[in-house]
């Protein structure tokens, strides 16, 4: 018998979306909590990935009104219920191991689209350091390194800096999410030379952190970013 397996017998799985244990085997989400997921599906926006009604659409609303410098983003589901108690307890109570779950859903979606990127590395959204003294952990770090195992990419989790502790976006509203990001991220240990590069999330909303960080990647001298996330917002 398998460490895995005798792993499994005495510490069950949870399902992330309802908590309930699985049954040995069935993998790492109810079957019927994923039926409940809304997933991102095509037509899919030139730029965030968000679904746009017509396929002659290029961008969404929210693209075709404020340009991103990015190239273009890889979100698997829609943010919403039961997803954000999941994210929310991945990201705030300490629930790490929900992120292979997730790492597998963007791979399952969005595998022969990420290996055709010609990526050179994958960066994280960093979290300021007193964040990530109080949580123990970075959960877009995660995130990254499970997709770096699937794409054999290397992931750089220094790649940039938080320099200030900003309030949560969810609080603010689209202009004061800029705001608060203003000069946010800074380069980090960037010895390296990327030029493409994947950034990785677990929520897109606005977009507002993916463009600061966007924004100093290009000043370090990468030339493409691609980002991903678990979950994006519906628009505004």
């Amino acid at each position: 018998m398998g460490k895995d397996v005798i792993l499994d017998l005495l510490y069950p799985r949870r399902c992330p979306l309802c908590g309930e244990i699985l049954p040995y085997g069935e993998g790492r989400v109810c079957r019927e909590c994923l039926g409940k997921l809304k997933r991102i599906e095509e037509p899919r926006c030139m730029k965030c990935g968000r679904t746009v009604e017509q396929e002659e659409e290029e961008y969404c609303q929210d693209c075709a009104g404020i340009p991103k410098s990015y190239r273009r983003g890889f979100p698997v589901f829609y943010y919403r219920e039961p997803l954000k108690k999941a994210l929310y307890d991945f990201k705030y109570k300490n629930q790490r191991e929900y992120g292979v779950f997730f790492a597998d859903c963007i791979w399952g979606q969005y595998q022969e689209e990420l290996k055709r990127l010609g990526l050179d590395g994958i960066v994280p959204v960093p979290l300021h350091r007193h964040k990530r003294r109080q949580r123990g952990y970075n959960q877009a770090e995660i995130l990254a390194i499970q997709l770096g195992k699937k794409l054999q990419v290397p992931v750089f989790p220094h790649y940039l800096r938080r320099v200030i502790d900003t309030s949560p976006q969810k609080e603010l509203n689209d202009k004061e999410r800029m705001h608060n990001l203003k000069n946010a991220f800074a380069a980090g240990d960037h010895k390296e030379k990327l030029e493409t590069i994947l950034l990785v999330d677990d929520i897109y909303t606005t977009g507002a952190t993916v463009e600061a960080c966007t924004n100093v990647l290009h000043k370090m001298g990468v030339k493409d970013v691609y980002y991903t996330s678990v979950a994006i917002g519906e628009g505004y």
